[in-house]
């Protein structure tokens, strides 16, 4: 259901963007100027001003839309019995208005009772202002609020646009330089941060505090941010999805702001915040490749290994990880598996045999490593056991390729 061009949900109007030109009740009651008072308070002091409608029409229903703020000196209820003050109560309520504001001192020095008990049994903040002030400040007021916002949005605009350009190599650093500046960034690293600009809202509320310089690139937001242990802990606690990268300098941000990009999409991938050296690197790089990519070197690469262990019982699929792990040559790795370096080299001949690859092979070797990582993070070491298979190595049967599986100390077993 839309009301006022908003979607609304089981009778909880969404919010509205950061600079959607509204204004709420509560920001209302701290402007001292306007001399307004809540006599029939809200819980929630955060229920948005998107119209305010001056009227003395006893059912305005045929002009509202929703979230309104309705200004009246009191003709509608004056002199009313009290079914027809509650009649226009309801009217205001069902048609979702924000609140009624009620002008003392043309009409009424009080407000009728049967009013406030209406508006306090159906939940419609009623709300007076002081005699003598009129109501066109208020109007001026939600007008300034609504020409700040449109500032602010087109400054967001404007920023993301001289990005653009500049990462492009159109522009300069110049006016890089002066944004920072003007936002007291400059002589120090800056978080980049990018943002899914549906979450425009949480942004602001996270970076706000911050001094941070936000900028609206198509669908998307990026908030240049200092780099302090203050934003690092919030930005973390905060659950948005993020992409994070680090800018040293102006001139790096024409790197820095397509690397947060990049992160981003890791970041909706995995529904946290993610910085660009957690994808900068070989396993970041897997990550990001569709699953149906990485099945064929499963399937070359592993299943081959898996039906000869199950057979021979040879360990080949250990002593390939042992083989491959960090830091590890062929002693090492024969070491590891307690075995003699010759064993090993047969057994790595017999993978070579079996698969047609040499993990002797630098090129060869980069595809073992795609295989065991994507059987291991992937969830696809069911693919490499073969159909029927009850007795595979343990290492398989657990989905992943967590670890070499020793053999029994047998220092010349030949495999």
């Amino acid at each position: 259901m839309t009301i006022g061009g908003q979607e609304v949900d089981d009778g909880v109007t969404v919010a509205a963007g950061p600079h959607s030109g509204t204004a709420s009740i509560g920001e209302m009651l701290t402007e001292p100027s306007l001399h307004v008072e809540i006599v029939v308070p809200t819980a929630d002091l955060a229920r948005p001003i998107r119209f305010v409608y001056p009227t003395e029409l006893a059912d305005p229903s045929p002009y509202l839309m929703g979230e309104e703020l309705i200004l009246s000196v009191g003709v509608p209820v004056l002199g009313q019995p009290e079914a027809a003050i509650d009649r226009y109560v309801s009217i205001l309520a069902e048609r979702r208005v924000t609140g009624l504001v009620i002008g003392i001192g043309d009409v009424f020095d009080d407000l009728p009772a049967p009013l406030v008990q209406s508006c306090t049994k159906r939940r419609l903040p009623l709300l007076i202002q002081r005699p003598g002030v009129p109501f066109r400040r208020i109007i001026d007021w939600v007008d300034s609020r609504r020409a700040a916002d449109r500032d602010v949005e087109a400054g967001e605009r404007d920023l993301g646009s001289m990005l653009r350009w500049f990462m492009a190599g159109t522009l300069g650093v110049g006016p890089v330089e002066a944004a920072l500046a003007r936002h007291g960034l400059s002589g120090a690293p800056v978080a980049v941060c990018a943002f899914p600009a549906e979450l425009h809202t949480r942004v602001h509320a996270l970076v706000d505090r911050h001094r941070a310089a936000v900028a609206l690139l198509g669908e998307r937001i990026v908030a240049l941010c200092p780099h302090t242990p203050e934003f690092q802990a919030e930005l973390a606690a905060s659950e948005l999805v993020c992409g994070v990268a680090l800018g040293a300098d102006p001139q790096s941000m024409a790197r820095a702001i397509p690397e947060a990009l990049e992160a981003l999409q890791e970041a909706a991938r995995r529904r946290r915040v993610v910085h660009i050296d957690e994808i900068a690197t070989v396993e970041g790089l897997l990550a990001a490749v569709p699953k149906v990519r990485l099945v064929p070197f499963v399937q070359r690469l592993l299943v081959p290994l898996v039906e000869h262990d199950k057979t021979a019982n040879a360990f080949l699929v250990s002593s390939l990880e042992a083989f491959l792990a960090p830091g590890n040559d062929i002693s090492a790795a024969a070491s590891q598996l307690y075995v003699h370096v010759n064993t090993l080299r047969n057994r790595l001949a017999k993978i070579a045999e079996l698969t047609g690859a040499n993990p002797l092979d630098e090129g060869d070797r980069i595809n073992f490593r795609i295989a065991l990582w994507a059987a291991r993070n992937m969830g696809m070491g069911e693919r490499a056991q073969p159909a029927g298979a009850r007795h595979a190595p343990k290492v398989v049967q657990d989905k992943g390729f967590t670890g070499p599986m020793r053999p029994p100390r047998s220092p010349h077993r030949d495999g």
